[in-house]
């Protein structure tokens, strides 16, 4: 039974929350960044694009599937229950996908099957985060979910170290030198089921401590597959009802369409354009981390201090600026810094963004809204790994720097039309709309 005073949050439920993104960023790192990709395009010799088919065809699904099982959440009150269920189909996906890499050689069988498992895992991966994002007004209050937005980007990023490290003492045989008597290297396949374990692990508090409030909508009348797509499709283009949001999802949809597929080709890129070895990539992501966790946490609070457009809006012009300095540079020692500075606006984009969507539409609706938002992000994920490979199909011929360099260049340009878009979302501040609020709470600890 929740024992928090009326209109403050546990501060159990709110770890737990927080530590769900820790949960989930290690499949995020892990499998989407850097073992899948590298394991079929470089291991196996598969092109780029079964990798991009596989991302895409997932998205699509999400995209289909999420704005309506949003409204469905938030009409039954069944937040809690999906999140549990793609959670846990999402694990076992991807401790498949190590069961199967480590018994089936053959490519013929083993490429489908491995493409079926990655699609259903990162299906759930991604559908999870609708319900999850919508549960963030229930473990923060209006003056503090920027920092509790920002807290659980940040403590994700320390979820990555850790699966990194979980992961490498199986891929590699070690971590930094740490190894465990018996492991032995398994290569990259050997990622998964650490990976898998991880996120069990650490997903299970927010089962047990995180309550999904009640909200006007829940049963409320019969819910019609039929009528839920037509109102989400109505949501979608009434502007005047909710002022920015259409705006706003366009935006997203561009700006995410670049940093989704940054996301899914880093780790090639690190090791086809700079050179770096397997180990040298995983090394980069690892001193990379630190600085998403702190780009995160002063993130959220930059995000409750000037508001969330205004925060996000500078993100991502700072993301143009970086990914232009990515292509124009050869050195190692700057493609460093700029992956650091990568690092702190990938968490500072997701940190300020949902707090923005919250301040767009009403809260008794917010699963219909982030099954929306899901919708934006996965047709995005859905171009992007499109547009990457159609880029370095075509200049295939001048090799990996160029064809690789392109394509970076052509998401900054992605990146800027989305900046331009955010400029005429509705600027709001959540806390000043809602006062007296309770302290953050995080601060009891």
């Amino acid at each position: 039974m929740d024992t928090a005073e009326p209109g403050k949050p546990r501060l159990m439920a709110t770890l737990s929350w927080i530590l769900y993104d820790l949960a989930n960023t290690a499949y995020s790192m892990n499998v989407v960044s850097l073992y899948f990709g590298t394991w079929i395009v470089i291991n196996l010799g598969q092109s780029d694009f079964i990798v991009s088919f596989a991302n895409s065809f997932s998205m699509i699904l999400v995209a289909l599937t999420m704005p309506v099982l949003g409204g469905w959440s938030d009409h039954k009150g069944g937040k809690m229950k999906l999140l549990a269920l793609f959670t846990f189909v999402c694990i076992a996906g991807t401790a498949l996908l190590g069961v199967i890499g480590a018994h089936i050689t053959h490519l013929g069988w083993l490429i489908p099957l491995v493409l079926i498992v990655f699609i259903v895992a990162n299906y759930s991966y991604q559908g999870g985060l609708v319900f999850y994002n919508a549960l963030l007004p229930a473990v923060s209050t209006p003056r503090t979910i920027g920092r509790v937005s920002g807290y659980g980007v940040a403590v994700g990023y320390l979820g990555s170290i850790l699966g990194l490290a979980a992961a490498a003492l199986f891929v590699e045989g070690n971590f930094y030198g740490f190894a465990i008597p018996g492991i032995q290297a398994g290569g990259t396949v050997a990622a998964f089921i650490p990976t898998a374990v991880v996120f069990l692990l650490f997903a299970i508090p927010v089962f047990i401590f995180v309550r999904e409030p009640v909200t006007q909508l829940v049963h409320t009348g019969k819910w019609r597959l039929k009528t839920a797509y037509q109102k989400t499709f109505r949501s979608l283009v009434d502007s005047k009802r909710y002022p920015g949001l259409p705006r706003f999802l366009l935006a997203k949809l561009l700006y995410e369409d670049s940093i989704e597929t940054v996301i899914i080709y880093m780790g090639i890129y690190t090791q086809a354009v700079m050179g770096f070895s397997r180990a040298e990539a995983n090394q980069f992501f690892v001193i990379v981390i630190p600085s998403a966790v702190v780009g995160s946490a002063l993130c959220g609070i930059l995000t409750d201090h000037f508001g969330p457009k205004k925060t996000l809006l500078g993100v991502i012009l700072l993301w143009v600026l970086t990914m232009a300095g990515v292509v124009g540079t050869s050195s190692r020692f700057l493609f460093w810094g700029f992956g650091m500075v990568i690092g702190m606006l990938m968490g500072s984009t997701w940190t300020s963004a949902r707090p923005l969507l919250i301040s767009l539409v009403p809260r008794e609706k917010l699963g219909e809204f982030f099954g929306l938002y899901a919708l934006s992000g996965k047709i995005a994920a859905v171009l992007g790994p499109l547009l990457w490979s159609s880029v370095t199909f075509a200049l295939a011929r001048y090799g990996d720097v160029i064809k690789y360099k392109a394509a970076i260049a052509v998401l900054a340009v992605n990146m800027l039309i989305g900046a331009i878009l955010l400029l005429r979302v509705p600027d709001k501040h959540l806390h000043s709309e809602s006062a007296p609020c309770p302290d953050n709470p995080l601060s009891s600890r």
